[in-house]
């Protein structure tokens, strides 16, 4: 298990806690996804991890930003649910922003490590009503990445798919 708690970056999914997004793992941007367990028909307490270059950590970021300016505006009540999840002036950069990151953040259970996830809100919380306050992540590593079984199977993945 990591020591100590790190950063959060983005929540791109969310429903009973952080699903997706972009969080520190040993101090190095990864994108995370919560594995879902198909036999329980729930989400696991499984994340997979993967790397990210700077890059992909830039347009998320940005795409982050549009998100919580639309998060305080709907807290506040200046839109409504309809408008999710971008004001209309972000609108058209948001949805470019989705294409490209879903090409940049396919996940694979491939070549991913493997952790439970420890979340937490940061001290800091925020002015307005509802509105989620920064987290933070504490990983407990369950598998490591292997990666030369990683490049064998990822490979058939891609021969697959």
């Amino acid at each position: 298990m990591s020591p100590h708690y790190e950063t959060v970056h983005t929540v791109a999914d969310y429903y009973d806690g952080p699903r997706e997004g972009i969080a520190n793992f040993g101090g190095a941007p990864h994108a995370y996804r919560c594995v879902f367990d198909e036999a329980a028909n729930d989400w696991s307490d499984v994340f997979l991890l993967h790397p990210v270059d700077d890059e992909t950590l830039q347009l998320a970021l940005e795409d982050w930003r549009i998100w919580r300016r639309w998060e305080r505006e709907f807290h506040e009540g200046r839109v409504t649910v309809h408008s999710h999840s971008a004001l209309p002036e972000d609108r058209r950069r948001h949805e470019q922003l989705t294409r490209i990151l879903e090409a940049r953040l396919r996940f694979s259970p491939v070549g991913a490590l493997q952790a439970k996830a420890d979340f937490r809100g940061a001290v800091s919380s925020p002015d307005t009503p509802g509105i989620m306050r920064p987290l933070l992540v504490r990983w407990t590593v369950i598998k490591q990445a292997d990666s030369d079984e990683a490049t064998r199977r990822e490979s058939i993945y891609e021969d697959h798919n």
